[in-house]
């Protein structure tokens, strides 16, 4: 039924979500016929019988509210509620979220966003074709245009896993060092224990989640033609990735599904586990103990100066790129360009006076370098991200790489991870120290995908399983794939329809898991300080 329009003009310091509170006469008093009010202030006008103007938003049953109308506002309450956020404003009629300021840090957000959606390009694409993983020139050949270094980015998805870790080290270094350089060791304490606490629920609350939902597909059907077009199908001609495996009975697959569970949250096994519900949650438990390592790391420095601190912190990455544990290496490496950003107090506001007066009398190089501050910091984001662009397979063997192969420390298990922790570093840093680079990385769109990055990274694993598999077998059916113009065709129709669908879940997912895991960590952390204090 549509609802009448109704404006209700309450005072100034009336709060907006509250309704404005009169007494009953002021409602009721009868109008004079010969002079009616063209604006009462402070009134709310007659409402029609069954329209209720601040409706409940509880998902539970009002004491006055019959059956029918409850059904009725949960379901209304569901609808609006699979709306995407950045349209609900559209569909409630309220006021549309005032669009925040990006500044500074909130960069990293929005490059984190974006790495999320060259993931899930990588993962589209390279279950049928191996060519996200070779560079261009390999083996003398490979010379398709997708594959020159920068443009492979695209569809190369395992830089973009070093610059998650990057980022996160940094994030998470951030607030600690900056309690350490102001000597507040107390609040330092107070900030490494409730990230250590809530880190394992920020990371395995909505991971969890999303393989259960994974779990109740399976027991209902919805990837037994998924799984008949891996085996028989012939499309995935790719990477064979894990697809869940359909057990006997829901028993079983529960207990397959617990034993799943258990091993992903086993962090002391340090080898890195595909599971078959969502094998791209292999980051994880990887995520979880770096995340440790950092923080007994800033704990263990955080009493010396600062000069003391880095040199022990890069001691420390030295040691663990010595053992092959690219992982750390990517969080220590967030560290340190924390630290040497603090020192260099990058993230202040700007103060041309004094700068320019502390320039004017430095040497040659470095007036040189302040003049030429954003042009050195472009060329270096640039040779980061053709760093960056070493390819998964055959780096030593493809033109532009092999100078790389002679500086990779021989311990490393997965040797292109260590040209692309130099990418990632060199990237990050960049958009740190560069306002023009920046503003790729601060608009509303990046500042979307960025919130919405661990949701998306989460779901859409699924979504290509379970949906694109399928889909895929079907489009290249009408299509055609023996040819680069029918492969491309379908593969654009296919990543154009995934995308958007994984984009919708992961919005939804991340107002309904992700949001309030973090909340429900925050308070859980809050009550039992409490307890403990009384």
């Amino acid at each position: 039924m549509a609802q009448p329009n109704i404006v209700i003009d309450t005072p100034q310091d009336q709060p907006r979500d509250q309704p404005a509170e009169l007494p009953a006469p002021d409602v009721e008093r009868p109008r004079d016929a010969d002079h009616p009010p063209t604006h009462v202030r402070n009134a709310i006008p007659a409402i029609p019988n069954g329209y209720t103007p601040y409706p409940s938003k509880s998902i539970f049953k009002e004491p006055d509210e019959d059956f029918p109308e409850y059904a009725e506002r949960i379901f209304s309450q569901f609808l609006v509620f699979t709306v995407p956020s950045y349209l609900q404003h559209y569909v409630t009629g309220a006021e549309p979220d005032a669009p925040k300021r990006s500044q500074g840090i909130a960069a990293l957000d929005g490059l984190r966003g974006w790495a999320c959606l060259l993931v899930f390009n990588f993962h589209f694409f390279f279950t049928y074709t191996w060519d996200t993983h070779i560079g261009w020139g390999f083996n003398k050949q490979n010379f398709g245009v997708h594959k020159l270094p920068i443009v492979h980015l695209l569809f190369s998805g395992h830089i973009m896993v070093a610059i998650f870790f990057v980022i996160s080290g940094y994030v998470l270094s951030y607030r600690p060092l900056k309690t350490i350089r102001s000597k507040s060791f107390d609040q330092t304490f107070s900030v490494l224990s409730s990230a250590t606490f809530r880190r394992g629920f920020r990371l395995y609350v909505p991971s969890v989640v999303g393989m259960f939902c994974v779990f109740v597909a399976v027991r209902l059907g919805l990837y037994n033609y998924s799984n008949w077009v891996v085996m028989k199908g012939r499309t995935v001609t790719g990477t064979n990735e894990q697809n869940p495996i359909i057990l006997r009975t829901t028993y079983i697959q529960f207990w397959d599904f617990y034993r799943t569970l258990c091993r992903l949250s086993n962090f002391f096994d340090w080898g890195l586990y595909y599971n078959n519900y969502n094998p791209h949650l292999w980051t994880i438990p990887v995520e979880f103990r770096s995340s440790i390592v950092l923080f007994v790391t800033i704990l263990g420095t955080s009493r010396f100066t600062t000069r003391v601190r880095v040199s022990l912190e890069a001691l420390t990455l030295w040691f663990c790129m010595r053992w092959g544990r690219w992982e750390v290496v990517l969080f220590l490496s967030g560290l340190l360009l924390a630290e040497i950003d603090l020192i260099n107090d990058i993230w202040a506001p700007p103060s041309p006076g004094p700068l320019t007066e502390k320039h004017a009398n430095a040497g040659p190089v470095r007036q040189f370098v302040h003049r030429r501050h954003d042009e050195i910091w472009i060329a270096v984001f640039i040779f980061g991200l053709w760093v960056g662009s070493s390819p998964n397979i055959g780096y030593p063997y493809t033109p532009g790489f092999c100078w790389l192969a002679k500086i990779t420390p021989a311990p490393y298990p997965e040797p292109h991870r260590f040209p692309q922790t130099i990418g990632a570093v060199l990237i990050v840093a960049s958009i740190n120290n560069c306002k023009k680079i920046q503003k790729l990385f601060v608009n509303p769109l990046s500042h979307y995908l960025g919130q919405i990055s661990y949701a998306f990274y989460i779901v859409h694993g699924p979504i290509l399983h379970g949906f694109g598999y399928v889909l895929m077998y079907n489009i290249w059916g009408i299509t055609g794939r023996e040819t680069n113009f029918q492969f491309l065709a379908g593969g654009f129709v296919g990543w154009c329809i995934c995308l958007t669908i994984a984009l919708w879940l992961a919005d939804i997912f991340w107002r309904a898991v992700d949001m309030p895991s973090v909340k429900m960590a925050r308070q859980l952390e809050n009550k039992l300080l409490n307890a403990l204090q009384t």
